[in-house]
């Protein structure tokens, strides 16, 4: 399935654009909040190619797509821009958050467009600290001066970026916002700060504070513009209100955040900082242990985001963060799992999904392997988050901290370089064998796999393959082996299959190049020129795949097999590739046909499709007469 197709099916399942009020995505999941929620179709989701899971939290809708979620959500957005008219107002919205509901949603959408460039900037700020830590460079050189901007800019304009992010949120003035946020790092103010001087505004003393890189003033200010925007847009005109609300706005908001949010936002962050430095400093061992347990706990519900205020107040206080550390091999523990479950499966569907799901943890992803694996066998969650927590309690231990945002991964090493490195290498590489080997000896079976998932020959009575009952006897049910054209197997230009004297079936004009086993089965035949392919199936049909017509003259030009004899298939898996347009320029047919061979009397085709099939859905049954 393209991104496009996924787009389009997951806006059908979650009701239309008309259910949609607002969506987002993170590094790994949508984010949509709905209308109505309980028009969701949660089984087609879940059962759609590409989506690892869907969840509500905090009255949010979440489909969780892994690493390609980017690339879906730009397909959502030529179906459903941004501010589409269709969208209900936020008061329509039928299901109540709360306020912690409220806040996590606002704190998730303020940082999550950011995590991309914090991980690059955290990279680039540890790969610095390593060469003047080995005296490649100095902090005095002009390579490190212009680096260190490009990595520290981001966290000295911080507000300027939150005023970004908090104004899309909360739908104010963007550049009133951007303008905002520049006052408080303004060099003049700054200086004034630096120098310790003592100001007054009308009289009232202020009390400077240092903004870059914080956090709380930035989003306490967006939110007071966004009931100053309010008041003003029913005070004022609708002639004047764009020239003179700004004006009004930047005479409120500014001087409101500089004597009172700031002062206020400097407070909070020092007491939450210092709050988990004392927790932390308490016992390292037991802190480090608890957050590597809970972190991905924490990543299932959307939580996590609530430490990330946390993580930039350890930054701004005290140059580096410990959270970070100890949360990193919960991430890779996930992976641990994934990989001990690719180890002792034999299962060659759980295998495909197992690999890729353990390798994306490298990354700093874990949610492939929770919702590919580990929370459907509850074992192996269970093994990562012990691996986890051991992980974590072995960071906390070695005082192991990061210097910059940096969400753990082997490509974001150099941000934890300095103080406890070697004890994070070595609690994030342990936590994944840790829990392998908790996942391979105690965690995981093949017992474990539903009956529907197994890579026997699957009853065709399972849901994914019910067709509707003609009160006929139906002998075999087949999915599309390509997305294409429909046509009857009497109309191919082939006067052999034409005929059905080979069988009955039905036959598809490919639009791509990639052919996928209509039923569950075993290959029995791959011929040599990789154009035809035999399975059999549980009840002893055999099924023949032949590509194009006359295409055994190529001798395998143009062709490429996934499969051998004796492989397992199940409806959907890949078996070869032909490139079309090579056949096509060569002369010769590309139509795809799918033929039972096993009987050529008294049967039937009902080809469930008109003119257009999608690959991997339901096509074809035969039934006898």
């Amino acid at each position: 399935m393209t991104n496009k197709q996924l787009a389009n099916e997951i806006l059908k399942k979650v009701g239309g654009k008309e259910n949609i009020i607002t969506y987002s995505h993170c590094s790994t999941r949508l984010r949509f909040d709905l209308k109505d929620s309980s028009v969701i179709d949660k089984t087609g989701l879940e059962q759609t190619e590409g989506v690892l899971s869907i969840m509500d939290v905090a009255g949010q809708t979440q489909i969780i797509l892994g690493s390609q979620v980017q690339y879906i959500y730009e397909e959502l957005q030529t179906l459903l821009p941004q501010g589409d008219s269709s969208a209900a107002k936020p008061s329509e919205h039928k299901k109540k958050k709360g306020f912690w509901g409220t806040a996590l949603e606002i704190i998730s959408s303020l940082f999550t467009p950011l995590i991309d460039v914090l991980i690059g900037a955290g990279i680039l700020k540890g790969i610095l600290s390593i060469c003047t830590a080995t005296g490649l460079l100095t902090s005095t050189d002009g390579t490190y001066q212009i680096l260190n901007a490009a990595g520290d800019s981001l966290y000295y304009f911080l507000p300027v970026v939150l005023a970004i992010t908090c104004s899309k949120r909360l739908k104010t003035n963007l550049f009133v916002s951007v303008t905002i946020a520049g006052a408080l790092l303004y060099p003049n103010l700054t200086a004034l700060y630096d120098a310790g001087t003592a100001i007054t505004f009308l009289g009232i003393p202020v009390h400077l504070t240092a903004f870059k890189s914080s956090v709380f003033p930035i989003i306490f200010a967006i939110l007071l513009l966004s009931y100053v925007e309010k008041a003003l847009k029913k005070l004022l005109p609708d002639s004047i209100r764009s020239r003179i609300a700004p004006f009004f706005s930047l005479l409120i908001v500014v001087p409101i955040t500089i004597i009172i949010f700031g002062p206020l936002g400097s407070m909070l962050s020092d007491a939450i900082a210092n709050f988990y430095m004392n927790l932390y400093d308490f016992n390292p061992i037991i802190a480090g242990g608890f957050i590597g347990a809970i972190a991905q706990i924490l990543v299932i519900f959307g939580i996590h985001w609530g430490l990330f205020p946390i993580i930039f107040s350890n930054i701004e206080k005290f140059g580096f963060d410990t959270i970070l550390a100890v949360f990193g091999p919960s991430i890779i523990a996930q992976s641990g799992a994934a990989f001990g479950v690719w180890m002792k499966t034999k299962n060659k569907r759980l295998k495909q999904i197992a690999s890729p799901a353990a390798i994306m943890g490298f990354f700093g992803i874990s949610e492939p392997a929770i919702y590919g694996i580990t929370l459907k066998y509850r074992k192996a969650f269970a093994c990562a988050v012990v691996g986890g927590g051991i992980g974590g309690a072995i960071s906390g231990a070695c005082g192991a901290r990061a210097l910059a945002v940096a969400v753990a991964a082997v490509p974001t090493f150099p941000a934890y370089f300095g103080t406890g490195f070697t004890g994070f290498v070595v609690a994030y590489f342990g936590a994944f064998l840790i829990s392998a080997v908790l996942t391979y000896f105690i965690g995981f079976n093949d017992t474990m796999i539903p009956d529907s998932e197994k890579d026997i020959i699957p009853d065709n009575t399972t849901q994914n393959n019910t067709f509707p009952d003609s009160g006929n006897a139906i002998t075999l049910k087949m999915y599309a082996p390509a997305s294409g054209k429909v046509l009857s197997l009497k109309k191919v230009a082939d006067p052999a299959f034409a005929s059905e004297a080979l069988g009955k079936g039905a036959a598809v004009i490919p639009e791509d190049n990639k052919i996928f086993s209509p039923i569950a089965g075993v290959i029995s035949a791959v011929y040599p020129t990789k154009h035809a392919y035999g399975i059999t199936g549980k009840n002893n049909e055999e099924i023949l795949i032949h590509i194009g017509i006359d295409t055994v003259k190529l001798n395998g030009r143009f062709f490429k097999s996934y499969v051998k004899p004796g492989d397992i298939v199940i409806p959907g898996d890949l078996i070869a590739e032909a490139d079309i347009n090579a056949i096509k320029q060569a002369g010769y047919d590309p139509t795809i046909m799918i033929i039972d061979t096993s009987h050529t009397e008294h049967r039937q085709s009902i080809i469930l499709q008109k003119d257009h099939v999608t690959a991997k859905k339901p096509f074809v049954r035969i039934e006898s007469i």
